[in-house]
Parts: structure tokens; C-alpha cells; sequence
């Protein structure tokens, strides 16, 4: 097993992974907030997290990996004592309840997640359904001293924990009170946040809890159910940089405080995603989903291969020149592996020097805080001395070992098998193919009779048809 070196946001250093558990790795990931479709921004944070689990399982770790989905509402403290609900404006924006906003929400993301290739988590708990794992948090950190009660909720006192401000370096003597908005006079002190709030009867969604009806604060959620599921002295959380405050800090506090025990090991943030050097943000009205990418013609998977091309630690730029870039890229990779499917399956009769060399370094560089850039470089190289070697053995003799190298790269990349599949259907009629399109598109409108009809219809031209993790998949009749 080979123990990667990550660089730990909270000691601002790189570390070797040392894990809770030997062998085993327990993974949080900040999930999104549903009240608006994921931008290409947020899909590059969860490709990120995708490429760390993938890398840790190649090294040979058993990965438990949990992603939340906040369906209450996504509140800064701010917004907070401003009132705001992201989740609850878009649903009376689209006059329907937040809960139908929700569940559009998360189907669209899931379905997104599939489309670039993004192994499943384990689990994707849903904040609504974990209230009372909140109530409880709130509880021990009230009997602990760490929370008191106000007319308008229940409050964290940030001065009650000594290490408040470490992972971002927010200390409470350089936070600003109140960025946009009044602070609350009833709190102790700016800094403080919401772990319950109780004095909105305007906000529809609404739970009874011991201080008075009312709704959870942002921070409190992720604690509750990464707590539920992995419990404390997690081996990562990941996040965007933009989480590292207040949110991941305000995590780390009423995690602590209410167990009395380390929460995290390590901290991983990914940078952002930029277009025309600004943030891709929901609430700057810039929209550029993987529909958007579809609609310019360009494949997920070469948002997938722009994503890995750069390291996430760095800022990435997005362009339609850069995706054009990328689509080249994955042509070369089509343009090889329609050679090797050509040729004729041959089982691999041990890795020559090359293949195990290719791994070696490819495993080396990931195991790098994730250089993917450099793990990348491997790939292409490897794909050059493919070629020569196939040149000098047109027969076919090397392809099996070829492919059993590429398979191992590829449980990281997770590009080569995709594109073998696009390449299978190739020869697949367009109307067959609008027909399984057209069936995919009423699975997730829901339409599932509708559905059936074009299942069979494609059964009628002689296809079937299969659900798979990747999407459907077209195969002549046997």
C-alpha cells in the first residue's frame, strides 16, 4: 500500500496520510446546496473529490466516502441575520414548495455526477432528514457551556473555544463585525453563529425543538451528519477554499466541542474555478452547467480530462478554448484506443518494463498531494510508446498488455472505459441512438411509461438496452 503525501489545510503543510483506521479511509465532502442546477464551478469541487478517492483506492485504501445534500437552505451568517434562505427564495421565485425544489435539484445533480463519470458516495444524507442528529449537537454544546439561548435562537459562542480560527486564520481579534448586514445585538459576540434559529415564522420549513419551532442553522448539518456516519477524527474533509470559513471553522468548533475529541485529520480545499478571471458563482447569474457544454458540442468527459489537467491547488480558467483544447486531447485517446480495439484480444503475458514503469510513475505522482498535471504527463507518454510498440508489432501481440495497464490508469482517469463505449456505439444508427436519448430524458422526468414505450422501441430495431452507473448503454441483439 503506498501512503500518499496531501497537503492538510488546518497545519498548512504537506503530511503522509496516517489514517483512524489502518488501511481504511473515512471521507466527508461538503455537498451542494439544491436550489439552483450545479455549475461547471461546483463540478470541478466534486471531480476533485472523485480523483482523491479514486487515487486512494488505487493505492490500495478501503475508502467510506459520505456526500451531504443541504435541502433546508444554504445560510451564511449574513444571510442568516439578514433572513435569507437561498433555498426558500428560488422556491417562492418558482411558486413551489423548497421540498420540490429540492428533490429537481438533487436528481439533476446526480444525474450530472453520472455524466462525468463521478463515483457514487456511499451514502448522500439529506439535511432535512437529520434534525434531530442536529437538536442533539445543539444539546451537548448548551450543557457544555460552548451555546446559550436568545430570544432569536441558539448561538455558538465562538469565545468559548480557544482554537477558533485556526484553519482559516480568521482569529476572533481580526474578525470584522457584521460584513453587510446589522449584527444581532443579543449575540455575545460577531463571530457568534446560529445553531438554531426560532424567530422567523415567515420560513417555511420548520421543525419543533426545545427552544421554540424554528430551523437549523448552515454549520450545524454538516457536523450532524458526518458525525452520524463516520463519527469523529475523520481521515478527510474536502471542500472548496471558499468553505474553509466560515463554515469548515464553525464545523471544527461545535464538532469539538460538543465530543471533546478531534474532528478532522486532514483538511483538503480545492481552488475555484474562474471565467474571465472571476469566481463562477449561482448568485452572479452566470450559468455554465454540463447541459451548456452538451448544447457547444464538447463531451463531459472533456470537462472531466480539463478538470484533471490541472492541479487542485491551483485556480483553473475556463474558456471554450481551453474545453476545445481538451476535446483535441480526448481525440487523441479515441483515435488510439479505436487501434487497439481493432486489434485482436490477446491476454496480457505480464507487464513489460514500460507498463509497470508507466504505473510507477503515475501512482508516484498522484500519490503527490494528487498532481494530477504530472499523472496526466505519464498517460501520454505511455499512449507514444504504445504506439511504437504496436508499430513494431502490428499483430497484436502487446495490445493485452497495453489494455491491462491502461485499466489500472483508467480507475483513476475514469476516461478510457467511457470512450471505448462511445466508441461501441459508433456504429449504432442515429435514430436508435435518439431513442435510448429520448428514454433517458423521460427516466428523469419521471415519466417511467413513456420510458418503457422507447425501451421497447429500441428492442423493436433490434437493440437492447442496459442501465448501467456511466448511463445507458446500446448493444446490438445477439
Amino acid at each position: 500500500m503506498k501512503v500518499p503525501i496531501l497537503y492538510n489545510s488546518l497545519t498548512k503543510k504537506n503530511e503522509e496520510l496516517q489514517t483512524k483506521e489502518p488501511g481504511k479511509v473515512r471521507i466527508y465532502n461538503c455537498g451542494p446546496t439544491v436550489y439552483k442546477r450545479q455549475h461547471v464551478g461546483n463540478m470541478r469541487r466534486y471531480l476533485f473529490a472523485d480523483f482523491l478517492r479514486r487515487s486512494l483506492e488505487f493505492f490500495g485504501y478501503e475508502v467510506r466516502e459520505i456526500t451531504n445534500i443541504t435541502d433546508v437552505g444554504h445560510l451564511t451568517q449574513d444571510e442568516i441575520d439578514a433572513g435569507e434562505d437561498k433555498l426558500e427564495v428560488e422556491a417562492k421565485r418558482q411558486k413551489k414548495t423548497p421540498q420540490d425544489i429540492a428533490a429537481e435539484q438533487t436528481d439533476l445533480f446526480l444525474h450530472d455526477l453520472q455524466s462525468l463519470n463521478i463515483q457514487p458516495a456511499h451514502k448522500y444524507p439529506k439535511a432535512s432528514e437529520h434534525i434531530k442528529q442536529m437538536l442533539t449537537l445543539t444539546e451537548a454544546l448548551l450543557k457544555k457551556g460552548h451555546a446559550y439561548q436568545t430570544a432569536s435562537g441558539v448561538y455558538f459562542d465562538v469565545t468559548s473555544f480557544p482554537a477558533y480560527g485556526a484553519l482559516s486564520g480568521n482569529t476572533l481579534n481580526n474578525i470584522a463585525a457584521g460584513a453587510r448586514v446589522t449584527v444581532r445585538s443579543e449575540k455575545k459576540h460577531p463571530a457568534d453563529f446560529a445553531l438554531w434559529k426560532t424567530d422567523d415564522p415567515e420560513h417555511i420549513q420548520q421543525w419543533d425543538s426545545p427552544w421554540g419551532r424554528g430551523y437549523p442553522g448552515w454549520h450545524i448539518e454538516c457536523s450532524a451528519m458526518s458525525l452520524e456516519y463516520l463519527g469523529s477524527d475523520i481521515d478527510i474533509h474536502t471542500g472548496g477554499e471558499d468553505n474553509r470559513f466560515p463554515h469548515h471553522e464553525n464545523e471544527i468548533a461545535q464538532s469539538e466541542g460538543a465530543t471533546g475529541e478531534p474532528f478532522v485529520r486532514v483538511w483538503m480545499h480545492n481552488r475555484h474555478l474562474l471565467f474571465s478571471g472571476k469566481k463562477l458563482a449561482k448568485r452572479e447569474g452566470l450559468q455554465i452547467t454540463l447541459d451548456t457544454i452538451r448544447e457547444r458540442g464538447y463531451s463531459p468527459l472533456a470537462f472531466r480530462f480539463f478538470v484533471f489537467s490541472s492541479h487542485y491547488r491551483s485556480p483553473l480558467e475556463f474558456s471554450w478554448e481551453a474545453m476545445n483544447a481538451a476535446e483535441g486531447k480526448l481525440n487523441t485517446f479515441r483515435h488510439f484506443l479505436r487501434r487497439l480495439m481493432e486489434l485482436p484480444s490477446t491476454p496480457p503475458i505480464g507487464q513489460q518494463m514500460r507498463g509497470s514503469e508507466a504505473l510507477r510513475k503515475f501512482a508516484e505522482a498522484l500519490s503527490q498531494d494528487l498532481n494530477t498535471p504530472r499523472a496526466l504527463a505519464v498517460v501520454f507518454d505511455f499512449i507514444k510508446q504504445s504506439n511504437a510498440a504496436l508499430d513494431a508489432s502490428p499483430d497484436g501481440e502487446t495490445a493485452g498488455e497495453i489494455e491491462a495497464t491502461l485499466k489500472k490508469i483508467d480507475s483513476v482517469l475514469g476516461i478510457f472505459e467511457q470512450l471505448k463505449e462511445e466508441i461501441k456505439t459508433e456504429t449504432i444508427p442515429l435514430a436508435v441512438r435518439n431513442l435510448a436519448r429520448q428514454r433517458e430524458e423521460a427516466r428523469r422526468a419521471k415519466n417511467f411509461e413513456k420510458a418503457d414505450e422507447l425501451r421497447a422501441a429500441i428492442e423493436k430495431e433490434g437493440y437492447t438496452l442496459e442501465d448501467t452507473s456511466s448511463g445507458p448503454r446500446l448493444a446490438k441483439q445477439s
